[in-house]
């Protein structure tokens, strides 16, 4: 397939750069910085790309989600299949993704991440009481149980349907869902106060490359964050920030380092064959500038600027 496309861009040119100027605004910046400018050392080695994955053209490789579920798990590496894991309900999740994905005919994702448990709570530990991130709506969903499941997603579904017939819930779907499933039991529905949600396969039993390079593009991420004032942990609640999460398998691990973000702003970008060397240019010009540099990316998409 990629040999293919490699062979139709020779031949016809790749228009990849136009598509996506289409979608977001190109910056005329550099992708990478230089070496120095990274705040933590590391092997290149770990970031060596041969072949196919260092030269095949990327964009379109992947598709953006309409709706994408993000999972609490605690953990930074998964089963094979994460959403198989025994003696949990994820496998519920995921079938109700799937559900929403064939009746609508969309792309509804979903991960697990690396977010923090209530250890207090053997339900949540056992993660049969599950806490969802949904994007691209900034909205979190805390303590969906097999009991509440069916009322949470169909909430979703009424909010999913109105939002393509009413123009005025556009970029409020996250405030519609949290009225719409108020009144269920053990459940909180609120606000995601992050202006950015940076996610980074982590999963090692898939592929050991994810599993080496994820971790030393999380502390770089943090570490210029930081100097921004802008990097939020689970234990900071301050409004305007940005939390970079581990996630299961994306696909395209031989493309990796993958990096997908979600601005509140009204942008989704997936980066691959990323470096350290790159995460100054998509701090600055991708999270706070909202542009883009065409040659590393798989996936785009625009959606509508969360309103609160």
């Amino acid at each position: 397939m990629n040999y293919l496309k490699t062979l139709k861009n020779i031949v016809i040119g790749d228009k990849s750069a136009e598509k996506i100027g289409d979608i977001l605004e190109i910056s005329e910046k550099e992708f990478s910085c230089n070496s120095s400018e990274c705040q933590n050392k590391y092997k290149e080695s770990c970031f060596d790309l041969r072949g196919d994955a260092a030269n095949a053209p990327l964009y379109e490789t992947a598709r953006p989600a309409n709706l994408h579920f993000l999972v609490a798990t605690g953990k930074t590496d998964w089963e094979h299949d994460a959403f198989e894991e025994s003696g949990t309900i994820l496998k519920l999740i995921s079938g109700k993704a799937s559900k929403i994905s064939n009746k609508y005919s969309i792309i509804a994702a979903c991960n697990v991440t690396n977010e923090p448990l209530d250890f207090m709570d053997p339900e949540c530990l056992s993660l049969n009481k599950l806490n969802v991130l949904v994007q691209p709506w900034f909205v979190r969903i805390r303590g969906i149980t097999k009991d509440n499941i069916d009322t949470v997603f169909e909430g979703i579904e009424n909010v999913f349907e109105k939002s393509k017939e009413d123009e005025s819930i556009k970029g409020k779907e996250g405030e519609e869902l949290i009225e719409v499933l108020s009144n269920v039991e053990g459940l909180e529905v609120f606000k995601d106060i992050n202006q950015s949600i940076i996610l980074l396969c982590s999963h090692k039993t898939r592929d050991k490359k994810c599993g080496i390079t994820a971790p030393i593009m999380k502390k770089e991420f943090e570490s210029q964050l930081k100097d921004l004032d802008l990097f939020r942990d689970a234990s900071d609640d301050r409004d305007g920030g940005v939390s970079v999460l581990f996630v299961n398998h994306v696909g395209g691990h031989k493309f990796a380092a993958n990096v997908l973000i979600y601005n509140k702003h009204g942008e989704f970008v997936w980066f691959a064959r990323c470096t350290p060397l790159n995460v100054n240019f998509i701090i600055n010009e991708t999270v706070l500038n909202h542009k883009v540099y065409p040659n590393n990316i798989r996936a785009c998409s625009k959606f509508d600027a969360i309103k609160w």
